[in-house]
């Protein structure tokens, strides 16, 4: 009987599922007219099946180990099922049965993954269509390649070249190699520090003259609003510090410029280190089994690069500023304006999807930690805040880190780490991911596809997880939530919309 040995970080993820916290990943894809299931089948038959010898194996443990094993039992029809929504069959009900479905865990006798054809499904113009959701275990993929596998059921209306998904973590190999790429980054960045320190002494100089001469003049109001501005950006970073011992590591950023990596990468062990779990707020507290799912209207990317390109930010960053947004409007509606940050946890590939399936599925991915501004109404301030906190990221060594950590998390005993893995999670709001899909249209047995989301799974006490996904020249959004922690999830969806049609307001001097 065929098996193979499942990866130290897919055992970890088998092991995880709680009742109130399952290691799955859920994918809804959707369509405004009803595709024909019988041939739907057929291609789940060829496309998955055939293709990936996991998605017919179950787990068995043998020992200290965990494999993939092929079973007599394996039968298509009890992972694929047809189902119904009640009349009038609204985009709504499809949110609830999804939501029902997010808090149903998967049987571990089985394959690990299910499909849902659904018919009845009513959009808000009218038309009578479809759609499908899929659920699989983490210990079978990450993300990027269970989206990869996703939409390999689909077609391409015009078929591009061939892109990968994801990249390689940027490393040394050998001990002399990584002393002098140390070497280099801690004289490149004591020399920026420098420079930075002398630039910012020689602005506050500047800053202190402007002041004098504002009262000798007898603009007396001009000079205290400096002075007051002044010592408001002051006590904001001591009080801040007080609530969060990580920021100490805010202070070498204040004298050194985005890209320079050894701060960062020191602000990266200062997140990961001295992080204590995430700020008591609304919706904290422990999760239940009840899970909910909404999402918020489409919106247009050429519009959300429009607003990247007027500020010199990225369309992941003008999307992360909007979720920053709608976060500090949820919060401010339920009497808890104050929070300044929240923090993520945003995974990132670490080996790069073939654009060719191969067969071999397994999770190759690294956390990161998007510490996400709250609270800041300035919407060119809050992207220029978000943009930086993004490019310290990606100039930075984090996903080695994370991924090194959680390499070591995956080979701990169980309980330990279990325990470890939540220690880390705790710190965090929740998972966010942003991926971008197809850039034309897609059809599934020649029905084409209106839109697709997918949410990462939720670990330790995370209230929620937000799911983006780009295709076809619109960005979809989905919030997956604890129904005990925040019971109105709906208003995520609106406040989003909301918010990125103030943003165009703001930006582009229009609202749709």
């Amino acid at each position: 009987m065929a098996r193979s040995r499942l990866g130290v970080q897919d055992a970890l993820w088998l092991t995880m599922d709680r009742p109130n916290s399952l290691m799955v990943i859920d994918t809804v894809m959707w369509f405004g007219e009803v595709p024909d299931w019988d041939k739907v089948i057929e291609i789940i038959d060829e496309r998955f099946i055939e293709r990936y010898p996991t998605l017919s194996r179950r787990p068995v443990q043998d020992g200290a180990h965990w494999y993939w094993e092929d079973y007599d039992g394996f039968d298509l029809a009890e992972h694929v099922r047809r189902v119904t929504l009640p009349d009038p069959g609204t985009v709504a009900e499809l949110q609830a049965f999804v939501a029902s479905r997010r808090s149903s865990p998967i049987d571990k006798s089985r394959a690990l993954w299910e499909l849902f054809l659904i018919d009845g499904v009513t959009f808000a113009d009218g038309s009578h269509g479809a759609a499908v959701m899929g659920r699989f275990h983490h210990a079978i993929a990450d993300g990027v390649r269970l989206v990869q596998v996703a939409l390999g059921l689909c077609d391409l209306v015009d078929e591009p070249a061939p892109a990968k998904v994801g990249r390689r973590l940027r490393r040394s190999t050998t001990p002399l190699a990584i002393a002098s790429s140390a070497a280099r980054n801690v004289s490149r960045g004591a020399v920026d520090v420098a420079l930075s320190a002398a630039g910012s002494a020689t602005d506050a100089f500047a800053g202190a003259v402007d002041t004098v001469q504002a009262a000798a003049s007898g603009e007396f109001d001009v000079a205290l609003d400096r002075v007051s501005a002044a010592t408001e950006k002051v006590t904001s970073r001591g009080s801040a510090l007080l609530r969060n011992p990580e920021r100490v590591t805010d202070v070498a950023s204040l004298v050194s410029s985005p890209d320079n990596r050894v701060v960062n990468d020191v602000a990266s062990v200062g997140k990961l280190a001295l992080s204590p779990p995430s700020v008591r707020t609304v919706w904290s507290g422990t999760p239940g089994v009840e899970k909910g799912a909404s999402f918020a209207p489409p919106i247009s990317l050429d519009e959300v690069k429009k607003i990247g390109k007027a500020t010199a930010t990225t369309v992941n960053d003008v999307l992360m500023a909007t979720v920053s947004g709608t976060l500090t409007r949820y919060l401010r509606e339920h009497g808890d304006p104050d929070l300044d940050e929240v923090m993520w946890m945003v995974p990132v590939s670490v080996k790069p999807a073939e654009a060719e399936p191969t067969g071999e599925l397994g999770n190759h991915f690294a956390v990161v930690a998007l510490r996400l501004p709250l609270g800041i109404d300035d919407v060119r301030e809050r992207l220029a805040a978000v943009h930086e906190a993004m490019e310290r990221i990606k100039r930075s060594d984090e996903a080695l880190l994370t991924y090194s950590i959680q390499r070591a998390i995956a080979q701990a005993p169980t309980p330990v780490a279990t325990g470890l893995t939540n220690y880390f999670a705790n710190k965090a709001v929740g998972v966010l991911t942003n991926v971008p899909g197809p850039r034309q249209p897609m059809t599934l047995a020649g029905t084409q596809v209106a839109g697709v989301l997918g949410w990462a799974p939720c670990s330790g006490d995370q209230p929620m997880t937000i799911c983006m996904f780009s295709y076809d020249g619109a960005v979809a959004v989905g919030f997956g939530t604890d129904v005990r922690l925040v019971p109105d999830g709906d208003r995520l969806g609106e406040h989003f919309a909301e918010e990125f049609a103030g943003m165009q307001d703001a930006i582009l001097g229009r609202v749709p």
